[in-house]
């Protein structure tokens, strides 16, 4: 599959081809397997989003939508745990993944394995905001507790702005 990527050039495409592509991949049956749709994935779209000087346009938008709608673990394990753990992730990657998020197209279990990802990673304002984008989704009792847990030794200067986001999703 990554030479298949490599050789089509996949990575160069347009946004408005890269569109086109995805919802092709949508009616494709049977389904790509989890290591297919990963490598797709990573190849369509982290250095896309990575190199993103400023907003993504609505085309990257859609096509990343709607590849998640039928692949989500693979965008989570090939995309958005890469970009998460990446230091040179800025402003714009950090909207795109918010509006992701927002846009309920990761499944809830998806949103758990991100939420994990966060937490592990050193926080900085970029994470601070997909993290605050993830509690607006209502994350459940037992997961609040989770966080909260997790959030206790944490000695950022988030922590604050953290706990009072989480007691007002909680109440």
């Amino acid at each position: 599959m990554e030479l298949l990527c490599s050789e089509l050039q996949l990575p160069q495409l347009p946004d408005g081809g890269l569109l086109q592509l995805c919802s092709h991949l949508m009616g494709l049956t049977p389904a790509l397997s989890l290591s297919n749709a990963s490598v797709l994935a990573r190849s369509l779209f982290l250095d896309r989003i990575r190199s993103l000087p400023s907003s993504a346009s609505r085309l990257l938008r859609v096509a990343l939508v709607s590849f998640c709608v039928k692949y989500t673990y693979a965008i989570c394990r090939a995309v958005l745990c890469p970009l998460l753990q990446d230091p040179r992730v800025g402003p714009a990657q950090t909207e795109l993944l918010c509006s992701l998020i927002k846009d309920e197209s990761l499944e809830s279990d998806m949103q758990v394995q991100i939420l994990g990802q966060v937490l592990e990673l050193a926080w900085r304002e970029e994470t601070f905001l997909v993290l605050q984008t993830l509690l607006e989704r209502q994350i459940t009792e037992q997961q609040s507790l989770d966080l909260a847990v997790a959030l206790e030794p944490n000695a950022t200067f988030l922590k604050k702005a953290l706990q009072a986001a989480l007691r007002h999703v909680t109440h």
